[in-house]
């Protein structure tokens, strides 16, 4: 008998999936797109991000990859099996490529049917989420979580007392269908653009943005004396939802918040975003600060290449640290993980690579360090010069806090704020197992024992 898996994809099935306008799966992910002329996408995020709406193909310049609907799928969203990108897009509920029309957004209409019973919401984000029960059934009381009558988490977006759009989050775990990610996600249809769910705790002082409401509420979960903030997720990440972020918190509070924090992945893309925000989208008046969840963690795997290809070179190993975790974050292959257009081996190698790179800083190094401003002019000359500036302001902050001591050797980088609560609950389970096995222990000594003991 052949499996599910085994059975060969039809080409009816494989081109149904790559039918769906690109466009279309952008606009569900949360992947900010500017229309341009002729039918033209271009990507907020990666501005060399190209979508062709009427061919409904992309070409992603930096990344040289290109194609349609599947390979968008595969290459931008991460879902690497053929099969989970065809499965994808067969499930969603997305339109076609000749079907999509660019009309005027229509206002947002709340369409979902509250189901009474919110158990299977509730269930899902405390029990597989680890979200704080306390937290998840207050917002359920104060209406900011939902549950639709097919099961899903709906996070409803408030402005100004008025629903303005919703994101849904599947409860359901169907990795059949689904890929790796498990779950259906989307944003509801005519959601506000540029806005997100957002809910602000005492009076705001400080504006933090997350790339998704779980992610939010995950902070939230492990940090219960928060006070004080408003608390927005972007759906993806989105200058422009900062931006409208930001105005909201003026217009609600009647003051500028002291800063901006951003609880992006400690990832490449969250990497690059925070970068580029401070780079080209600061504010002078706001701080933008960071909030990256394990961002003074090194791989235990990274450790020891890291120093012996330092050592073979004859550099300091907190310089070559520090460079790899801004050039890449620490993750040779993942792609480039800063917003200052800087790539170099690491950014598509291994951490095999690490002996070439040490072996290019060396001829900078001085008494007082690597002159990283000669390098980087030696080795990008087309880099534009503040580019160049930043790379060595933050690799320098960087290697300072390497020198300091301010760095945690770790297994598994918490790659966001759920992440991290996962972590978080699987050690307070532990704990709680330890401290149970001795409470056994003790009850199983006899008096007679105790009293040998003193006595001796």
């Amino acid at each position: 008998m052949v499996s599910n898996k085994q059975k060969r994809l039809s080409k009816a099935t494989i081109d149904q999936a790559n039918h769906v306008s690109i466009v279309a799966i952008a606009e569900a992910n949360g992947i900010a797109l500017v229309h341009q002329s002729n039918g033209y996408w271009r990507g907020v995020e990666h501005d060399s991000l190209v979508i062709n709406d009427k061919k409904n193909l992309f070409r992603w310049n930096s990344r040289d990859v290109g194609g349609g609907a599947l390979d968008f799928v595969q290459h931008y969203l991460g879902i690497s099996s053929f099969r989970e990108a065809v499965a994808y897009l067969s499930h969603a509920d997305l339109e076609k490529a000749d079907t999509i029309t660019r009309k005027v957004r229509e206002p947002f209409q709340y369409g979902f049917k509250n189901s009474p019973d919110f158990s299977q919401a509730a269930k899902y984000l405390t029990s597989v989420r680890k979200l704080d029960p306390q937290i998840v059934d207050l917002l359920h009381r104060k209406g900011f979580i939902q549950q639709d009558e097919h099961g899903n988490a709906i996070f409803v977006w408030s402005k100004k007392d008025k629903i303005v759009g919703a994101t849904v989050q599947g409860t359901k775990i169907d990795h059949e269908h689904l890929g790796k990610r498990g779950t259906f996600k989307q944003i509801a249809k005519n959601s506000q653009e540029n806005f997100g769910f957002n809910l602000s705790l005492g009076k705001p002082e400080r504006l933090l943005m997350f790339e998704a409401p779980i992610d939010a509420l995950s902070y939230w979960s492990l940090h219960r004396g928060l006070n004080h903030v408003t608390l927005m997720s972007m759906d993806g990440l989105k200058p422009n939802t900062v931006k409208q972020g930001l105005i909201y918190f003026c217009e609600k509070t009647g003051h500028a918040p002291s800063e901006i924090a951003f609880g992006v992945d400690n990832d490449a893309s969250g990497h690059v975003f925070y970068d580029q925000m401070r780079s080209e989208h600061a504010l002078a008046s706001v701080p933008y600060t960071s909030l990256i969840p394990a961002d003074q963690a090194i791989p235990h795997e990274c450790l020891a290449p890291v120093v012996s290809a330092a050592k073979q070179a004859a550099i300091p190993t907190v310089a070559l640290m520090a460079y790899a975790k801004v050039v890449v974050n620490l993750q040779p292959g993942q792609g480039m993980a800063n917003g200052y257009h800087y790539q170099d081996a690491l950014t598509k190698g291994s951490l095999e690579s690490l002996p070439d790179v040490a072996n290019q800083i060396k001829p900078y190094l001085q008494a007082n360090g690597v002159d990283w401003k000669a390098f980087f002019k030696q080795q990008t000359p087309d880099l534009a010069t503040v580019d160049r500036n930043n790379l060595v302001t933050r690799i320098e902050e960087v290697a300072q806090r390497y020198q300091k001591g301010d760095f945690q050797v770790v297994q598994d980088v918490p790659k966001d704020w759920n992440d991290r609560l996962q972590i978080h609950d699987r050690f307070k389970r532990n704990v709680l197992t330890l401290e149970q096995k001795v409470a056994t222990t003790e009850r199983d000594i006899k008096p007679r024992q105790h009293d040998q003991a003193l006595e001796r």
